[in-house]
């Protein structure tokens, strides 16, 4: 029995002092993300559009997972490729910088990034 009541008070001290994996936060949402500094290179001769931005959390819980997609769009607006990098634990008031490489399947004339839920 004195054992128990040992390891019990030892468990805790440990508990106590030791920082565990930091502040718990509450579930975020993605419509709390915010793109910005958007901006991108089209490389013709590769056929590809190198895609970069920063995303930033405006909400109060952790985003656990999101997938920022990449679309160049043509001057007509037609989609012309499309690429997606997925992002995880982004805490409340992170910016995070991030790239995306697309292929284009045709001239480029446009880059849009959004953020998307993950397909599980």
């Amino acid at each position: 029995m004195a054992f128990v009541a040992f390891a019990a008070s030892v468990a805790c001290l440990v508990a106590l002092l030791l920082p565990g994996c930091g502040p718990r936060y509450p579930a975020g949402s993605i419509d709390d993300l915010f793109v910005s500094d958007k901006r991108y290179v089209i490389d013709k001769d590769k056929g590809v559009v190198y895609a970069f931005a920063r995303v930033e959390n405006t909400g109060d819980g952790i985003i656990r997972e999101v997938k920022m997609e990449a679309v160049i769009r043509s001057p007509d607006g037609n989609k012309r490729g499309t690429n997606n990098i997925i992002l995880k634990d982004i805490r409340p008031g992170e910016k995070r910088d991030f790239s995306v490489v697309i292929t284009s399947h045709s001239q480029g004339h446009t880059v849009e990034i959004t953020a998307k839920e993950v397909d599980k």
